[in-house]
């Protein structure tokens, strides 16, 4: 499991270059690392986001392409899950263009997991991180749900989307929110 100690090292770093003045021991600045980015408004400032090693940083996400372990649909949610994050979704035709992109260098095989399943209601396909369902990139003639297939996959050679059969043991990608250095201004001690 990945920690944050990677990224708070980062961002002790670079609070200990800025905090520091000549004549003076230290500034009243508080530091916390966030991975909800609805909080950083109450920074003083908040550095870019970042990702920790084995992560790619898309603008304010991370992601992760396990092409060394495949897994079936479940266990590679579960996985992702695990690091904080989720299987990819998509908000946007320029995530997805990245996305394909990097998925076309994949040596796993045919296709790779995505967030995308339709296992609550047939046909209503929905992304495991709530996000809305609006960007689709299906393959000729999908989905088509033969033999009861409901997760999706994308597949290496064009991007394209397939729905397949959950238990297929396949390569995945995950995406979480990368994290900012968020400083603040302490009152007091």
């Amino acid at each position: 499991s990945h920690s944050n100690f990677p990224a708070l090292l980062l961002c002790s770093f670079i609070f200990s270059a800025h905090s520091q003045s000549p004549g003076q021991s230290n500034f009243p600045f508080s530091l916390s690392l966030l991975s909800d980015h609805r909080f950083v408004d109450n920074c003083l400032f908040a550095l870019d986001s970042h990702c920790d090693p084995g992560y790619l940083l898309y603008g304010d996400f991370c992601y992760h392409f396990e092409t060394e372990t495949v897994k079936n649909w479940q266990d590679a949610e579960a996985r992702c899950v695990n690091e904080q994050g989720h299987l990819a979704s998509f908000r946007s035709e320029k995530e997805l263009s990245f996305l394909i992109a990097l998925i076309q260098q994949s040596p796993t095989g045919i296709s790779m997991w995505m967030g995308g399943h339709d296992s609550v209601t047939e046909g209503g396909w929905e992304w495991t991180d709530g996000s809305p369902f609006r960007y689709i990139r299906w393959n000729a003639g999908n989905p088509d749900d033969y033999y009861g297939e409901d997760c999706l996959t994308m597949l290496i050679n064009s991007g394209y989307w397939n729905d397949d059969n959950c238990e297929n043991r396949r390569g995945y990608i995950c995406k979480r929110r990368g994290e900012k250095c968020c400083f603040k201004l302490t009152l007091g001690k």
